[in-house]
């Protein structure tokens, strides 16, 4: 008898996401990414260097997450924190070499886990995964509030 579904939508997300994040860290393996890791050095790739704040947006993560994250990245020299020089108080995040390099290697990895997703769920319920999934980032939730201050 199959299981019924979880009855809160912040729980299904997370389990699923988890179990589909198994997928995706097994082939990643061979390169020593986990999944975090590589979305982080592919959308650098993708869209250059980025301040904190905005690589941590374009995560849909809060900066000291992004943070947490970066640190293992720096210290295997695959990205590197840059004094911005509009503003000293700030740090960019770039790809190194090195980190360019890897994302190449890490990409055909990435796409086979991406496929084997797709040919498993199917090619429509996929696409439709990612739209939904995309609806849901961009619903513009207000910040979360202390219960106290909702009820002013």
């Amino acid at each position: 008898m199959p299981e019924a579904p979880e009855i809160c939508s912040c729980s299904a997300l997370r389990q699923a996401a988890r179990y589909v994040t198994k997928l995706y860290d097994a082939e990643l393996a061979p390169v020593g990414l986990g999944v975090n890791q590589y979305s982080i050095l592919a959308k650098l790739d993708r869209f250059g260097p980025q301040s904190i704040q905005d690589l941590a947006a374009l995560q849909v993560m809060d900066r000291s997450t992004l943070g947490h994250l970066l640190r293992p990245l720096e210290r295997r020299k695959l990205v590197a924190l840059i004094v911005d020089e509009h503003d000293r108080r700030s740090r960019r995040v770039d790809l190194t070499r090195t980190g360019k390099a890897l994302v190449r290697k890490a990409r055909p990895l990435w796409a086979a886990a991406e496929q084997r997703f797709v040919s498993t769920f199917g090619e429509n319920a996929a696409q439709s995964l990612r739209v939904t999934l995309r609806q849901v980032t961009t619903t513009g939730f207000p910040a979360v509030l202390p219960p106290s201050s909702r009820t002013k």
